[in-house]
């Protein structure tokens, strides 16, 4: 699977659902702290994404949530079956998504046995934006358009939200 693979797919998908998205060019980034950098310069709003590749019990889940927020691959055990959870190495990242660190997008994978685990949080903003598998794009969606993506792909997508107790909970997207 190659990176431009997965960036085709997804374009392939917002233009399938007839999504409006903005498309930027800049400098190649490696942090969630240089993409909001470029996409501040060229004028995008919105929430920006953090997406990580978590390795549990021989399984990969990818987790989307927003590029300020931590997240505690701890609140995981429970759903993703074990105590020993850890993020996916840069060779892991390539084999299993066909991208490099840094440029993992929240949606576009070929590998279709991949979960999603999505913050529900997302969609309390207008505007997502993302890096589509390529470095030096940045592509930003309305988040109603986002969850449009998520309920038309093939890998399983679940929302995790936080209850009042500030425990984790999850559920099928509908």
């Amino acid at each position: 699977m190659a990176t431009k693979d997965v960036y085709k797919n997804i374009i392939s998908i917002l233009n399938l659902l007839n999504i409006t998205y903005k498309e930027i060019e800049h400098p190649e980034v490696k942090t969630c702290e240089d993409s909001a950098k470029y996409r501040k310069e060229k004028g995008l709003t919105g929430a920006g994404s953090k997406n990580i590749l978590f390795h549990a019990k021989g399984k990969f889940y990818l987790v989307v949530t927003i590029a300020t927020k931590d997240i505690k691959a701890r609140k995981f055990k429970k759903q993703f079956g074990t105590k020993n959870i850890r993020f996916a190495n840069e060779e892991e990242l390539l084999s299993i998504t066909g991208c490099k660190s840094g440029s993992l997008p929240p949606f576009g994978y070929l590998n279709k046995d991949l979960p999603i685990y999505v913050d529900n949080e997302i969609f309390n903003h207008k505007n997502f934006m993302f890096n589509p598998a390529i470095p030096t794009k940045t592509i930003s969606i309305e988040t109603k358009d986002l969850l449009k993506v998520y309920k038309s792909i093939e890998q399983p997508v679940i929302l995790f939200s936080k209850d009042k107790e500030n425990q984790f909970y999850f559920e099928p997207i509908k």
